[in-house]
């Protein structure tokens, strides 16, 4: 029971920690998006983020294996068998880098196959865009570098760390965003050079933190060729899922451009970004409780697993809708507020992938139970295979003449359905009652959702739009969702745990 509350308060201490570095990125990061859109323009950014994204198809085989990576590297923690941790380390480095080869192989080939003859940019733009496409190929080999270090850190949850790292990564950028102002030259040239050298020095840190403190990060070579056939074969199964990821976000990216050219893709690119901001309240939290659910398997605590997940299904949801609500019952005043001009569907784009957002943040905690497992063959065959339709139905709607917006309902559909299979498939490997954890998450889940937003959804359809109907909407609905999460979406037992748990880490930080 100690060792457990002991973990609880890790758990807590370092959402805390990963918490005030979201703060600090996150109003970086809209500042940031606000200048790059406005000093690129519309097309430029358009442009960006689809070759960014012709590079980023490839990283589904660096995707499949740094799931991997954290999974084993953790597992071996929790086993406490340092010496074959170490080796577990040097095999996904070495892998990582064999990877990291191959993507700028395809890259180099398929990848500039598809800006030259695929893509629609303009042709007064292709220069930049060769410039951006080679740019940001060196960029993604500097992030596949980084993979097996950044898990180590999150292994050993040494989020403070972590978190000093990503802030300084966003202080840099900052102070990159003003420089791109005043200099003159091509400015998607400059901004990507800009950003690969940010990924070398926060790589570099990564690396220099990681031999200085962690004696298994010192790379080895070994004979023990398991551990490799373990990554490889846990990976080839991971590799359906990355797969699936990469169409439901690269390869919709690609439809979308075909169809209906670059400035489609800079209203997705802001859409994404409001997402990605949204997930940071359920990410951080997932970070610091992950290494738990696989180190409770590692250590056959079963039961104790499967509670957290609970736990943590339900406040992943709970930290991401308390902030999406209010932006969706004002989402265009914001996007005005935040950007000024945006392009056409960026609302409607911004809404539904807020919608996905809510349903992914449900999802994290069941997906990290499933790799603790280690047994993904048949979930990644069936449910990858459900979320794989999502880009040749996204096609079809398209050339059928439906609205963009089509896409992303179709990928929100297909992304329930497949879960509800994955959490079917769960129960053949861990014992718990199906009927509960639907009614323990999704149950509670969907009544805070519907209860929280009554009165600020009646408070917005009655007041005049401004700056005093945001401030209201944006109060009262913080307020109902943190008094309905705290009386619906909770159990007693949480509702204490919190609260103790909170006191004694705020009590800590106090007297530091």
């Amino acid at each position: 029971m100690q060792a457990g509350e002991g973990a609880n308060k890790r758990i807590a201490k370092n959402t805390i920690i990963l918490y005030i570095r979201m703060g600090i990125t996150m109003l970086v990061s809209l500042y940031t998006s606000r200048v790059v859109l406005s000093t690129l323009g519309e097309m430029n950014y358009g442009i960006l983020n689809i070759v960014s994204g012709s590079v980023a198809i490839f990283t589904f085989l660096n995707g499949a294996l740094s799931g991997s990576a954290s999974r084993y590297l953790t597992y071996e923690l929790g086993k406490r068998n340092h010496a074959k941790l170490q080796r577990t380390f040097s095999s996904s480095l070495h892998v990582h880098i064999a990877v990291g080869i191959i993507i700028v192989i395809l890259s180099e080939t398929v990848g500039l196959w598809l800006l030259d003859d695929k893509l629609v940019i303009p042709s007064d733009r292709m220069y930049a865009a060769h410039w951006a496409y080679q740019i940001s190929v060196a960029t993604v080999f500097l992030s596949i570098l980084q993979v097996p270090y950044s898990a180590l850190i999150v292994a050993h949850e040494k989020m403070d760390i972590y978190a000093y790292l990503s802030i300084g990564d966003i202080v840099v950028k900052l102070g990159l965003i003003f420089l791109l102002q005043i200099i003159g030259g091509d400015k998607l040239i400059i901004w990507t050079a800009m950003m690969m050298s940010v990924t070398f020095l926060y790589t570099s840190a990564y690396i220099t933190y990681c031999k200085k403190k962690f004696p298994e990060s010192k790379l080895i070579l070994h004979k023990e060729y398991d551990i490799y056939k373990n990554l490889f074969s846990f990976a080839s199964w991971n590799l359906i899922g990355s797969i699936s990821g990469m169409a439901q976000s690269q390869g919709i990216n690609l439809i979308l451009n075909i169809y209906y050219g670059p400035i489609i893709n800079a209203a997705r690119a802001i859409a994404s970004q409001v997402q990605g901001s949204m997930m940071q309240f359920s990410g951080n939290f997932m970070m610091a409780t992950k290494p738990q659910i696989i180190k409770r398997y590692a250590a056959e605590d079963y039961k104790g697993m499967m509670e957290l997940v609970y736990f943590s299904s339900s406040l992943s949801f709970y930290l991401v809708w308390l902030f999406t609500l209010p932006v969706i019952l004002e989402l265009p005043f914001i996007l005005r507020l935040w950007l000024g001009k945006y392009p056409e569907y960026t609302v409607s784009f911004t809404f539904l992938t807020l919608i996905l957002a809510l349903v992914l943040s449900i999802k994290d905690s069941r997906t990290t139970a499933t790799l603790a497992t280690g047994k993904i063959k048949t979930t990644n065959l069936t449910v990858c295979v459900v979320l794989l339709l999502t880009f040749p139905i996204a096609w079809i709607l398209l050339k059928l003449g439906f609205s963009p917006n089509s896409v992303i309902i179709e990928t929100i559909i297909l992304t329930i359905i497949g879960e509800v299979i994955a959490i079917r498939i769960l129960r053949r490997y861990i014992s718990f009652s199906i009927k509960r954890y639907f009614t323990m998450v999704y149950g509670r889940c969907l009544l805070v959702g519907i209860v929280s937003s009554i009165l600020p959804t009646i408070i917005h359809h009655t007041m005049t739009p401004g700056i005093i109907r945001f401030i209201t909407v944006t109060l009262v609905s913080i307020s109902c969702s943190i008094m309905t999460i705290y009386f619906i979406g909770l159990r007693n037992e949480n509702r204490i745990l919190l609260k103790r748990h909170t006191q004694s880490i705020l009590s800590k930080f106090r007297n530091k």
